[in-house]
Formats: structure tokens, C-alpha cells, sequence
């Protein structure tokens, strides 16, 4: 029989692995095509790094989803309303990261048309890098409000339901609206201070942490800190 605590801890381990590998994934796998001269040079001579960084986006938005599925029978009892909108919005956040890793590889796709006509117009290539690397923007932009809206949720049922500290929980939400808010404005062409990112991450590896130690404490019973400080 699965019990509370345990659904806990495979929901808090499969989105640490997920943020683990997306951090490795943005931070180090696909950054190098970025560097010195930019993708439109260096992509055709890092296809293998734009294949690999593909698959660990899709395998680490799976773990997303997973996770949401294991937790889907507590969060019902919780809500089944706000359960079935957190189980949408993942769905809907498994999509936008289908989409955007296509316009990834779309970049893949220039570059190597830029490698194999060495001698056409560099500018005509500067025109639709631009435009390549905006497409890609824009539906990654998408995907994080889809996704942030997904652990608003999920925080608002954990707070409902007591299955964490409601401290985490509240704190959650505030960290939530702080990322949403953040890349929204990169929808009205102004930049993001990348601060508003950190409290987030931070409450997201807090959340893993706890569960991953204590699991989802019964609906309605929140779970006492100082028991785990003894």
C-alpha cells in the first residue's frame, strides 16, 4: 500500500532530479553553443550537444509530469478542482517544452545551412539568426509561465492540504509569483533581473528536501517542524 509519506518522497526525488538536470541541462550541456561566436557558427560543430540537450529537456519535463501523476490521488482529496488545474497546466507545460526544443533545433538547422554555403550573404544569416533565436525565445518564455503557474498550484494544494509546513507552502506561492513576474516582463521587451528567479530555486530545493526526509504529511494535519529538529 502506498502511504502518504511515501507518495511525498517520490514526488519531492523525481522534481529534484528534474531540477538538478535542468540546471545542468541550461548551465552546461547547451551553454557552450552559445559561447565565443555565437550558435549560427558554433552549432554545426555541436550537433551532438543540441541532440543531448533535446532529450534532457523532454526527459526532465517527464519527470515533471511523473511526479504531478504520482501525487495526483492525495491532491484530489486536497482539491480535486485545483488537482485536475495543476495536472493541466503540466500537460499543458510538457507541450510548450516539445515546442520550444523544436525552435532549438531549428538554431541547429541554421547553423548547418550556414556552414554548407560558406559563401552566401553573412547578413542574410544575421537576419534570420535573430529571428531563429526570438522564435526560440518566446515559446522558452512561455513554457516557464506555464510551468510557474504549475507550482503555484501545487504549492496552493500543499498549503490547503497541510502536507507540508504551511510556512513552505506560503512561501512557495510568494517565490512563484516572483519568477512569473519576472519573465513577464521579458514579454514587454524589458530584461529580467535573474534575482527574481532565486527564491524559487530556492523554495524548490527546500520543498524537495523536507520531502524527501518526511514525505506528505496526512490532509489536514500539518506536519510538525519541531519533531524533525530533535
Amino acid at each position: 500500500m502506498t502511504t502518504d509519506k511515501s507518495i511525498g518522497r517520490w514526488f519531492g526525488g523525481l522534481l529534484l532530479i528534474a531540477m538538478v538536470l535542468g540546471i545542468w541541462n541550461n548551465f552546461g550541456l547547451s551553454n557552450p553553443v552559445y559561447g565565443g561566436e555565437g550558435y549560427l557558427r558554433n552549432g554545426a560543430g555541436m550537433s551532438h550537444r543540441f541532440g543531448a540537450s533535446v532529450l534532457m529537456a523532454l526527459f526532465t519535463s517527464t519527470l515533471g509530469l511523473a511526479a504531478t501523476v504520482i501525487a495526483w490521488p492525495l491532491f484530489r482529496r486536497v482539491s480535486p478542482g485545483l488537482a485536475l488545474a495543476g495536472l493541466m497546466l503540466t500537460g499543458i507545460g510538457f507541450a510548450t517544452t516539445v515546442a520550444e526544443q523544436a525552435s532549438f533545433l531549428s538554431m541547429l538547422s541554421l547553423s548547418l545551412q550556414y556552414a554548407q554555403h560558406p559563401g552566401a550573404d553573412p547578413l542574410q544569416f544575421e537576419l534570420m539568426r535573430g529571428v531563429v533565436s526570438a522564435a526560440r525565445n518566446w515559446i522558452h518564455y512561455l513554457d516557464k509561465i506555464v510551468g510557474g503557474a504549475g507550482l503555484g498550484v501545487t504549492y496552493v494544494l500543499l498549503y490547503r492540504g497541510r502536507l507540508v509546513p504551511r510556512i513552505i507552502a506560503a512561501l512557495g506561492v510568494l517565490a512563484v509569483l516572483s519568477q512569473m513576474s519576472g519573465i513577464s516582463m521579458e514579454l514587454f521587451l524589458r530584461d529580467l533581473p535573474m534575482l527574481m528567479l532565486a527564491p524559487l530555486a530556492l523554495m524548490q530545493l527546500v520543498l524537495c528536501l523536507w520531502l524527501l526526509a518526511r514525505g506528505f504529511a496526512t490532509p489536514g494535519v500539518e506536519p510538525a517542524v519541531q519533531s524533525t529538529l530533535r
